[in-house]
Parts: C-alpha cells; sequence; structure tokens
C-alpha cells in the first residue's frame, strides 16, 4: 500500500514539474530586436508576437530558426499576398486560427474560445518539440491577447496575470483589450 501511495505522489510530481516547466516556455521573456518589417519583437517563450510578416520578414524568420507560424487573422481578412504558400515555400508550417469569432466587419468581437483551445494545443505541442512559433495578426494585438486567453483558460492564470503577460506581449489597444477582458470575465 505504501509502495502504490510513493508512486502515486512521485507520478504526480513529475508531472507537476514537466507542467510547470512547459508553462516556463509560454510565458519566460525574451530579448530580440526587431527585424524586417517588424516595429516591435515582444519574444514570450518559445513565441514570437507581432504584427503582419512581409515576403522578406517571413524569409528572415525562417533564417532565424522559426518553425511554425500562426495567424490569429479573420479568415476574411485581406493579405496582400499568398502568406500560407510563402510559409511553406521557405519549409515552415503555417496555421490560421482566429482569435475573435465572425468576420472582419463585425461590430461586435468576441473571443472565439474553440481557437483558443485549438491555439493552446497547437502551442504545447510546438513546445514539448522544441519548436520556436512566430504568432501575429494585424498589428500584433489579438496575437498577444491569444497569449493571456491561452494561459487564463489553460494554465490557471488569474485575470491580472493573464493581462499582464498579454501587456508584456505587445497587447496595448483599447478595443482588443476589451474583449480580451470580457472573454477572461467569462472563464470564471
Amino acid at each position: 500500500m505504501f509502495k502504490k501511495l510513493l508512486f502515486a505522489l512521485t507520478a504526480m510530481m513529475v508531472a507537476n514539474i514537466a507542467s510547470a516547466q512547459n508553462l516556463d516556455h509560454l510565458t519566460e521573456e525574451k530579448q530580440m530586436e526587431p527585424f524586417g518589417n517588424m516595429k516591435k519583437a515582444s519574444y514570450v517563450g518559445n513565441v514570437l508576437y507581432g504584427g503582419q510578416p512581409d515576403e522578406e520578414t517571413i524569409k528572415m524568420l525562417k533564417e532565424k530558426g522559426f518553425n511554425m507560424i500562426i495567424s490569429v487573422k479573420y479568415d476574411d481578412e485581406k493579405v496582400a499576398f499568398d502568406q500560407q504558400q510563402i510559409v511553406e515555400e521557405n519549409g515552415m508550417s503555417f496555421a490560421r486560427i482566429p482569435y475573435f469569432k465572425g468576420s472582419i466587419n463585425d461590430k461586435v468581437r468576441n473571443v472565439d474560445d474553440e481557437g483558443i483551445a485549438e491555439l493552446s494545443k497547437m502551442l504545447s505541442d510546438a513546445t514539448k518539440s522544441g519548436q520556436k512559433v512566430f504568432m501575429h495578426c494585424q498589428s500584433g494585438q489579438r496575437a498577444a491577447a491569444a497569449l493571456g486567453s491561452v494561459l487564463a483558460r489553460d494554465y490557471g492564470y488569474s485575470k491580472e496575470q493573464a493581462m499582464d503577460i498579454a501587456a508584456k506581449a505587445g497587447l496595448t489597444s483599447k478595443n482588443t483589450g476589451a474583449a480580451f477582458e470580457r472573454y477572461l470575465d467569462q472563464l470564471k
């Protein structure tokens, strides 16, 4: 009986340590100078958060060791070139998972919880496999809010902690911030 209890406690401790290490990869702040068309480079964990990269910046991301690009833009949000094609031609994987439900033309914007769940799994898998990820929207605001949303939804961060990390990742927009805050309030 004692051996079973000891084994169970050891397994729980190992799982908690592994979870904490995974979380460190999502929240550890790193420094990176802006490059390409990026005005700022908010680098938290293994993920760089920013605005829409141009074709040259995508090539630079590959040169800097990034493996994946995730767009959190709306499905109907326009880009001047075929981003997925350029990303894949440069040997990286691409995913589009909108942060907000609906369309770019919607007046009321609400965070897509299913999208946050998908982002959380994708970021966790990328972290476990040692991949570097660039997550973006048009200006970096939704990308930063997505990080805070993932941390609050799946890692137990308080509203204040999630908002602080999102701000460190570059969230300054009042509109995106208000939608992000509404989402955090509904998680309670």
